[in-house]
């Protein structure tokens, strides 16, 4: 990953497929997170819908895709979205006058633009209108969060996570149980535990946590190495929460 200065934030991922490819299939943790989680819209034409709706419902984000400015105006309304990316190519209203009439609203949502390389001046209509960022494509789940993250506003409400007496803010990277802060926990454990309070205290698969805490894209850790920091984050929390392993099923946490 290469950062580039635009505005807040630029990143720029390496390759990978491109094409859409949507799905009526949609899992649990999409389902999960329609209802709670925080709202991103995407409108490109040529977005991955279906692998960042999978990677970022871990996340606790769920992803509306469409494909022109009209429909993504129609999805605006009725999701009320923390964030939306919108790309320049996207056909209906031009994607600047798009992004004016989102920032009218008076809880403006955080815009990301899409760029089809480094070169930032495709962008700039785009930024002078509202926006506070922007990727290039290929992006991924993983680019799009660390691009949530950054941001002051796309997450409110959803930053931080609250499990029976424990907290997790996701911004401070802190922990707290009743209050009182926990040590810092190594990075991986923290987002396994972050990944694990956002579906407590439902199961999550193997596959959901891998591609949440490590990227689908990379193809993730083995089975024993998430076994490894589950086992750690355990121990740590002994006394306060558990972390159940049910074979062929995955991890779930629950009060102890």
């Amino acid at each position: 990953m290469t950062t580039t200065d635009l505005g807040p934030t630029l990143l720029s991922m390496g390759p990978s497929d491109p094409r859409p490819r949507e799905s009526s299939v949609r899992g649990p943790a999409d389902r999960w997170t329609e209802a709670t989680g925080a709202q991103l819209l995407v409108v490109d034409p040529r977005g991955d819908g279906e692998r960042l709706r999978n990677d970022l419902a871990c996340r606790g984000v769920h992803v509306t895709v469409v494909g022109s400015t009209l429909d993504g105006l129609i999805e605006f309304g009725r999701t009320d979205p923390n964030a939306v990316i919108i790309a320049p190519d996207a056909p209906g209203l031009p994607a600047s006058e798009f992004v004016s009439k989102v920032r009218e609203y008076g809880a403006a949502p955080f815009v990301i633009a899409v760029l089809d390389g480094a070169d930032a001046a495709e962008a700039g209509p785009l930024m002078l209108a509202g926006a506070g960022a922007a990727v290039t494509r290929p992006y991924s789940a993983e680019t799009v969060w660390h691009v949530l993250q950054k941001s002051n506003h796309a997450l409110d409400g959803h930053a931080r996570v609250t499990f029976g007496p424990l907290e997790l803010d996701a911004r401070a990277y802190t922990v707290r149980v009743d209050g009182e802060r926990m040590a810092d926990l190594p990075l991986k454990e923290f987002e396994v535990l972050r990944t694990l309070m956002h579906r407590a205290p439902d199961v999550l698969s193997d596959d959901e946590l891998r591609a949440a805490v490590w990227g689908r894209e990379a193809g993730g850790p083995p089975a024993n190495t998430i076994a490894v920091h589950v086992g750690r984050l355990r121990n740590r929390l002994q006394g306060v929460a558990r972390i159940r392993r049910m074979r062929g099923r995955g991890y779930s946490l629950t009060l102890a």
